[in-house]
């Protein structure tokens, strides 16, 4: 097993390209030396991970080894923007093979992200080459990006309730080539309503008499709509622990379906974000992207920082006097701010956490903000008496010492309850929980730590 980070890196299968290969081929300038065999017996998604280092005619000078297949499946691993930015600069008709081999949910993906001239041409190039995908991929693009309808699958396997056993097992044996897929079969009625499912294991397990109707299950559970939010579908999935859930119509019929590996990048793609808001960076940045547009994504949230640090700032110029009087404030400032922002950070990423899971909602609100801002006055009585300790060794001063501990029990307690009220305010006006949380956190916890500090230092110190 791999003991450090740099390990997975340079780890090497038995057959292809691993990333630490191709990324010291890129270093040496050696990229026209890759061999194609060993480039096919690489993995997609490492391939994809070194594609995105790359500029996109260094891009298309790898993927010229490959047949549109192969391209295909590293493409679609490869995120959405970027991908579509690869195939905008790709020969109409290659673009339009390596669409036509990807399944419509990933194909979708990337056709959602080019520009709208862009979009027009390769879809008329999809319907020349293949109308059904063509059909598919542009059926996809009619629903919000967000939603379970935007990332179904709509190439489903289905099973009719009147096969027989021996039939459905045959049915499904051609559909080997055909699905990507097959962990559960979905049984149509007459009119392609979703009449119920049948897992593999159940239909290999019957006796061969049956008939599809006898075994299905018809107590459906997992049920989606597909105007639903993308992030609802991950839960659900969590909790009914299916492979695969069905996607229905207002008439019961079927969509599509969305699999595991869909809620799995959801998962990451939310997980992701959320971090990257906390911290005020951009949703989709990465370490590779443009340096202009990763400057574009942070500068908004950083002008924002620098006016809450103004704000910080403020607060100790109105006590100025009292900081020239008796210098020691200063030295104990940073302490006082920096463990009450600590504590809201804490709060902070169990509470945004929490949030995004839907472990609660904005009813629980008033709750969750008195817990915090318990646990911060507790956890304020011990470290503040650390500290005030701490400061009395160092000034030999019992009336500074007492100040500071009073000072971190409020400040920690404030800490505490704006880690969870800044998250939940901003969700009970449907903004992103995650968004510049952190920022607005550390400015109160700045501000009130100051004030608090100082102005009882200002009371009985000076």
């Amino acid at each position: 097993m791999p003991k450090h980070e740099d390990d997975i890196l340079e780890a090497h299968s038995e057959r292809g390209y691993s990333l630490y290969d191709l990324v010291v081929m890129q270093n040496k300038g050696e990229l026209d030396k890759i061999d194609t065999q060993a480039l096919l017996e690489t993995s997609p998604h490492t391939l994809s991970v070194f594609l995105e280092r790359l500029d996109v005619d260094t891009q298309r000078q790898i993927l010229r080894k490959l047949e549109p297949a192969d391209i295909s499946e590293v493409v679609s691993e490869m995120d959405p923007e970027a991908s579509a930015e690869l195939v905008s600069e790709m020969r109409e008709h290659r673009a339009v093979s390596v669409l036509n081999e990807m399944e419509p949910d990933d194909a979708a993906d990337i056709v959602r992200e080019l520009e709208e001239e862009d979009r027009d041409r390769i879809l008329k190039g999809m319907q020349y080459e293949d109308p059904e995908a063509a059909e598919n991929v542009t059926e996809l693009l009619e629903y919000p990006a967000d939603t379970a309808g935007a990332i179904m699958n709509p190439h489903v396997a289905t099973l009719k309730p009147s096969m027989t056993i021996d039939n459905a097992i045959s049915a499904v044996r051609k559909m080997r080539d055909e699905y990507e897929n097959i962990y559960y079969l979905y049984v149509l009625g007459d009119d392609d309503e979703l009449a119920g499912v049948v897992s593999i294991r159940e239909l290999l397990l019957s006796q061969k008499g049956d008939l599809v109707g006898d075994i299905m299950e018809t107590n459906l559970i997992g049920l989606l709509a597909p105007n639903m939010d993308k992030e609802v579908v991950a839960h659900i999935m969590a909790d009914t622990n299916y492979h695969t859930l069905p996607v229905v119509g207002e008439n019961n019929e079927l969509l599509g379906i969305i699999t595991h590996d869909d809620v799995i990048d959801i998962m990451r793609e939310e997980g992701t974000e959320d971090i990257q808001k906390l911290a005020g960076a951009g949703a989709d940045e990465g370490l590779f992207d443009p340096i202009l547009f990763s400057i574009r994504q942070r500068s908004p949230w950083l002008i924002v920082n620098l006016m809450t640090a103004y704000i910080a700032s403020g607060v100790v110029g109105l006590f100025d006097g009292n900081i020239a009087t008796l210098p020691l404030l200063a030295v104990f400032m940073p302490i006082i701010a920096g463990i009450g922002g600590n504590t809201g950070a804490q709060t902070l990423a169990v509470t945004v956490r929490s949030i995004a899971l839907g472990e609660v909602g904005t009813f629980d609100m008033r709750r969750i903000c008195i817990r915090e801002a318990t646990k911060g006055f507790l956890n304020g009585i011990i470290i503040g008496l650390f500290g005030a300790t701490i400061a009395f060794l160092t000034t030999f001063r019992w009336d500074l010492s007492l100040i500071v501990w009073v000072a971190m029990l409020i400040n920690m307690s404030l800490g505490g309850f704006m880690g969870s009220f800044i998250p939940f305010t901003l969700k009970r006006f449907d903004i992103d929980p995650a968004s510049g949380s952190s920022i607005f956190t550390t400015c109160f916890t700045d501000s009130g730590g100051f004030f608090i500090f100082l102005g009882l230092g200002s009371i009985f110190l000076t």
